[in-house]
């Protein structure tokens, strides 16, 4: 008697239905499955995630550091991007690569630029410009035995940053001998609070720490950033009071904190009226060379000499122990009128200050004066 035989005599389905109504059952699941699964995927959130995860492993070769971002931002999504050269402001043929993040659709954003040595002018550029005749931040240090920078962006809840990281293994190299990172925030959430500010300046150098993995530079780094320096922008200092940048000089000032590994130090003098008259600038490492490079300094100081004076515009050198110079100079600012009157007097003296203590604690030697 066959299967089927006895399965119809004891009155149980025949045995080759049921593998048949199995079969279409699993093709069934398993089409339900494949429209299913990818809707869930997507529906839930999971893809968006995926494809954020996917878009910062790629942006700047995956050295941006999205930890603290998300915290600055207030988002618990991030979406990164490569830019290209002409997607944005003042593009800079030198430039090693700019990528950016932030959250998707919305309006706020975390970009970032990397510079060889040699391009140092667009770091420069995009920290603050460093033109002639203008208010250009206090460039507070981080500390922590980097050489490092940060400001507060005029008028906006924005800040920059600016990290100059050496690389052990390009010492021959003077193209790549360090790495440049600049980090620029918009919109971010209370970027007066003191946390946030040291949230930016970590996101900076760990940025700067993977950066420089990607890119072949052994890099020559300070240690964990926990804190950073207040921000002292709007802060005047009565006269001889001062005790960071602007130690020594008997003028009300503006002034940052001191730091023996700041590439960039400034110092604003405000005698009488309020505004500002002279600004006295530091420059160590790339940033010395880059500075003729910004807009408006062509006739304003000859970088080919170690000290001068031209118009209103006094300039120093020295030597440094990296064996570069340092540029020390002082630059008229005019007031909202224009009619300012400037003091050569004030300035010569005030630059002489500055540049003699600004070379002593970064170790520089043969202070060459106007």
């Amino acid at each position: 008697m066959t299967e089927a035989t006895e399965a119809r005599r004891i009155g149980d389905p025949d045995p080759r239905v049921n593998r048949l109504n199995r079969k279409r059952l699993l093709i069934v699941t398993v089409a339900l499955l494949l429209v299913a699964v990818p809707g869930v995927f997507y529906f839930s959130g999971a893809y968006d995630h995926w494809q954020d995860g996917r878009s910062l492993a790629d942006t700047c070769r995956g050295s941006v550091d999205t930890s603290e971002i998300k915290e600055l931002l207030g988002t618990d999504r991030l979406r990164g991007h490569d830019i290209a050269e002409d997607e944005g402001a003042n593009p800079r043929a030198g430039r090693l690569h700019k990528c950016s993040v932030g959250v998707p659709d919305g309006g706020s954003w975390v970009s970032v630029a990397l510079d060889w040595n040699p391009d140092a002018a667009g770091s420069l550029h995009d920290f603050g410009g460093f033109t002639p005749y203008g208010d250009v931040g206090m460039a507070i240090p981080f500390g922590h035995g980097w050489q490092g920078v940060m400001d507060q962006v005029p008028m906006t809840d924005g800040l920059v940053a600016m990290v100059n990281v050496p690389c052990a293994n390009h010492h021959s190299d003077p193209r790549h001998s360090s790495l440049i990172v600049t980090v620029q925030g918009n919109a971010m959430r209370s970027t007066e609070r003191a946390v946030q500010r040291a949230r930016f300046a970590r996101t900076t150098v760990r940025t700067a720490q993977n950066a420089a993995k990607a890119w072949g530079c052994e890099a020559q780094t300070g240690t964990a950033v926990d804190r950073v320096p207040v921000n002292t922008a709007d802060a005047e200092v009565k006269p001889g009071a001062a005790s960071g940048t602007c130690a020594g000089i008997r003028t009300t000032v503006r002034e940052s904190a001191t730091d023996p590994k700041a590439p960039i130090e400034n110092c604003y003098l405000l005698p009488d009226t309020g505004s500002s008259h002279y600004r006295l600038s530091a420059f160590y490492g790339p940033f010395v060379q880059a500075l003729p490079a910004q807009a408006g300094y062509g006739g304003e100081f000859d970088p080919e000499k170690p000290s001068g004076h031209k118009e209103t515009t006094f300039w120093a050198s020295a030597e440094c122990p990296s064996g570069g110079p340092a540029l020390y100079i002082a630059t008229r600012i005019p007031d909202e009128d224009r009619f300012l009157q400037p003091d050569g007097r004030l300035a010569k003296e005030a630059l002489k200050e500055f540049a003699t203590r600004s070379a002593k604690r970064h170790g520089c030697k043969d202070l060459k004066l106007p």
